[in-house]
């Protein structure tokens, strides 16, 4: 199966959740944020605080033209692990336009994940590991998602979810995913304050259990799209540093 360790430390769009097809291993997303110049300390969540912030649509959060401009790289620190991510390329996958984004971190994985913002709607198509195991995921029909998603409107999406490894058969799972907008949170950190989009996720099959998670991303400046916090039932997780090329 697809590890969502790594598709949810992509970046909030190609990810979150192509972010996606399985959410089971959903514990390890991680949320970011900082500046080149600036290296982000997180706070410790018991001194984090969560205020209700100006109103405002997710489009800020799930559009950001910098996460989808060929050459731009990000790198994020979250629980000691660093991971270096590049828009590699406008590419083919699938018979899908799709931006490659490369991302390789500090315990050895090395993988590609596509995905697009197409007609209103992003689209996360699939991912491919070639580090430690080589290893493809891909969505049929693709993950999509609404940009501009109205707060608290529920959206869900019906799809295979397809894994392929050398020398076997594909394996199959239906999976359906749900995404809802909660609107705005201000977030205070020790590094600074954030208005962030906040958005739940949930994913559920026939061969998987339901599994629930939410995501924090930032609704504005140099760092709109990236994400601040996840949480779910294993705790909560907010970056360390994050250094970016624009």
């Amino acid at each position: 199966m697809q590890d969502m360790r790594f598709t949810k430390r992509i970046t909030p769009l190609l990810t979150i959740a192509m972010l996606v097809g399985c959410g089971e291993n959903a514990d390890k997303q991680v949320a970011k944020t900082g500046a080149v110049s600036e290296e982000a300390v997180a706070a410790p969540a018991e001194v984090t605080q969560v205020e209700a912030a100006a109103s405002g649509g997710s489009a800020a959060c799930l559009d950001a033209p910098t996460l989808r401009t060929i050459g731009n790289t990000w790198t994020i620190t979250t629980d000691g692990q660093r991971d270096v991510n590049t828009v590699a390329e406008l590419a083919d996958y699938r018979g899908q336009s799709a931006y490659r984004t490369h991302t390789e971190n500090s315990v050895g994985t090395v993988a590609d994940a596509y995905g697009n913002v197409v007609d209103g709607l992003v689209h996360w198509y699939g991912s491919v590991m070639t580090q430690p195991a080589v290893n493809e995921s891909y969505n049929q029909p693709s993950f999509s998602v609404p940009v501009d998603l109205p707060q608290d409107q529920t959206h869900s999406v019906s799809f295979d979810s397809i894994t392929v490894q050398p020398g076997a058969e594909p394996f199959v799972m239906k999976l359906t995913n749900t995404v809802t907008y909660r609107g705005r949170e201000r977030i205070e950190t020790e590094f600074g304050a954030f208005d962030t989009c906040k958005i739940e996720f949930s994913t559920e099959g026939a061969m998987v259990p339901k599994t629930t998670w939410q995501q924090w991303i930032i609704a504005s400046g140099k760092f709109a799209g990236l994400p601040l916090r996840m949480s779910n039932a294993q705790g909560t997780t907010q970056a360390s540093s994050i250094e970016v090329s624009w």
